[in-house]
């Protein structure tokens, strides 16, 4: 019977556990975006990127292999910037469609 009652509650405490990891998570991602616009709007008017700015913003920069599309070189680059990490390709493209 103990043995049923304790299998419960570890049970129940898993559960919990895995619903608040989620949220912490959750909170940290918003927290991570917010940081970043931030960081963003502070440099939406510059007009020269420098050293410092590039520190900044970008955590690093993934360059892959080269491969042939088309008869063209082509070389594929990730940008992971600080707090909110690769973003999608297409997400600059449909910022720039909107405007």
């Amino acid at each position: 019977m103990l043995s049923g009652d304790y299998e419960t509650e570890q049970a129940e405490l898993r559960e919990r556990l895995e619903t608040l990891t989620a949220e912490i998570e959750q909170q940290e991602q918003a927290e991570n975006i917010d940081k970043f616009i931030t960081k963003v709007k502070k440099y939406l008017e510059m007009t020269e990127l420098t050293p410092a700015i590039l520190n900044d913003l970008i955590k690093a920069v993934y360059i892959h292999k080269p491969k042939k599309v088309d008869g063209k070189r082509v070389v594929d680059i990730d940008i992971s910037y600080n707090y909110a990490g690769i973003l999608p390709k297409n997400l600059f493209e449909d910022i720039k469609n909107e405007n």
